[in-house]
């Protein structure tokens, strides 16, 4: 038997019908795990860690590690002689690296699994 309107529905039930929903409006019931765990994922992380102004620009070397943060593409630019342009494609999903490095923002980047650098050297641009 279904739940009366004004009860509660644990956190549990709310991302499964949420899951449904989503998969339904899209008509990729083939998706719906993956619908389920976006979703867990947003409510553990939190809205704020969506926030615009949050979003660091994170350097990323050939092996996976972490070289470097900035706050915007003008600065990272500047500080690694990269053309704002390219690092701008690499952040959209047009290109896969520019200058040798990878970039991603940091809301991404927190998701994903990772090397800390070890290396206290820092990044010089190759002119």
């Amino acid at each position: 038997m279904g739940k009366k309107q004004n009860e509660i529905m644990t956190q549990g039930e709310v991302i499964n019908k949420l899951s449904m929903e989503c998969a339904l409006a899209l008509g990729e019931l083939d998706h719906l795990q993956t619908i389920r765990t976006y979703i867990q994922m947003a409510l553990s992380i939190g809205i704020d860690h969506f926030r615009k102004e949050m979003e660091e620009i994170v350097v990323v070397d050939m092996y996976g590690v972490e070289c470097g943060r900035y706050k915007s593409t003008i600065e990272t630019s500047q500080k690694l002689g990269i053309c704002r342009q390219d690092i701008t494609k690499v952040l959209n999903g047009r290109g896969h690296t520019a200058g040798g490095f990878r970039f991603m923002y940091s809301r991404d980047y927190e998701l994903v699994p990772r090397k800390q650098s070890t290396s206290s050297l820092p990044i010089v641009p190759l002119s």
